[in-house]
């Protein structure tokens, strides 16, 4: 498949260098996908643990919730979002 240029005057084809760049481009992209999602499922996980989860850990030290709720809220967050 030939890309092009878009120019004033019409299109102008990729050279063949230009080519073997874009495709090392699109290749790097995808590889880098698994670390992509990764760093997503961590960043949901860091913002519901602190929307829902780090409030429960001082109420259940200060007795103010059942002992437990803490740790089954987390769990709740990780299957919620999970690394695979």
């Amino acid at each position: 498949m030939t890309r092009y240029h878009a120019t004033v005057d019409g299109r102008v084809p990729f050279t063949p260098e230009e080519e073997a760049a874009w495709d090392a481009e699109k290749q790097a992209w995808a590889d880098g996908a698994p670390a992509r999602a990764l760093a997503k499922v961590q960043e949901d996980r860091r913002a519901a643990y602190v929307a829902e989860a780090d409030t429960l850990f001082f109420e259940e030290q200060a007795g103010e919730v059942a002992a437990g709720t803490w740790a089954a809220k987390r769990a709740e967050i990780k299957a919620r979002f999970p690394k695979d």
